[in-house]
């Protein structure tokens, strides 16, 4: 009789322990389904910023496409177009390809003035000015920025005879030029930018594949300087060019990029 006494009153004390337990439980349930909801809502943030960031990429291969439409049926572009396809093949961003251009090609130039400048990348338009000691090519600076981005202007008188490119003495008119293609480059790569290309743009300037971004721009800077009767060597076009992506990888190391 006292044994069966104690159980019962065990048993009661269970019964008391099991609304407690119960308590617990649907404590437990509604901080499990607050974290699923949070767990939910951070996946949904994800999908949204990687739609953003795959419309963003997808903006820059629709100008790419404008553009070379208009460099493959034009003949004056040919000698070009052998530099571009090593890029597609190794996945280089469509972006650096359209700053290439911009130096002799004013549709390429144009969609950067009237679609890749606003106050996130103002920093980056006008560059501090910049000098390597083994004569490089040298940045504008310029503290303010119009609201009003004005085209560019392709035309240059080309010089009678051929001339030596020289950056001690280069004409003012060329190197303000220059200068402008460094300041697009800098632009359309920095200006609301995909963060998955600008990570696959940055491993291309660590790895192998930048020595066919090389061959690009000095391809294209080549052949602005032989429009205007200037000589430069290939060599010499190599090391601006590496200088210039010199300053575009450490621009965009600078960048806070939304993580996807």
């Amino acid at each position: 009789m006292y044994l069966t006494h104690n159980f019962l009153n065990m048993g009661l004390d269970g019964l008391d322990n099991l609304d407690g337990d119960e308590g617990g439980a649907e404590g437990g349930t509604e901080q499990q389904s607050e974290a699923a909801k949070a767990k939910a809502s951070k996946a949904i943030a994800g999908i949204q910023r990687t739609r953003k960031d795959e419309k963003k990429a997808q903006r820059d291969d629709d100008y790419l496409h404008l553009c070379l439409r208009e460099i493959i049926s034009s003949e004056k572009y040919d000698i070009l177009i052998p530099y571009i396809f090593p890029l597609f093949d190794e996945g280089v961003p469509s972006h650096i390809i359209i700053g290439a251009f911009s130096l002799v090609h004013q549709h390429a130039s144009d969609i950067i003035r009237d679609h890749y400048i606003g106050n996130m990348n103002n920093g980056l338009i006008n560059p501090q000015s910049i000098e390597e000691k083994s004569s490089h090519i040298t940045l504008t600076e310029n503290s303010s920025h119009p609201q009003k981005y004005s085209h560019r202007t392709f035309i240059l008188p080309a010089f009678s005879t051929p001339v030596e490119f020289d950056d001690e003495t280069i004409d003012p008119a060329i190197r303000k030029r220059i200068n402008e293609w460094i300041e697009d480059i800098f632009t359309i790569v920095s200006f609301d930018p995909s963060v998955v290309m600008t990570e696959r743009f940055l491993h291309v300037l660590t790895g192998k594949e930048k020595k066919d971004v090389v061959k690009l721009l000095s391809g294209v800077l080549i052949f602005f300087l032989l429009r205007v009767n200037v000589h430069i060597s290939a060599d010499k076009a190599s090391l601006y060019t590496e200088f210039i992506l010199k300053e575009v990888e450490k621009k965009l190391k600078e960048l806070k990029l939304e993580k996807i």
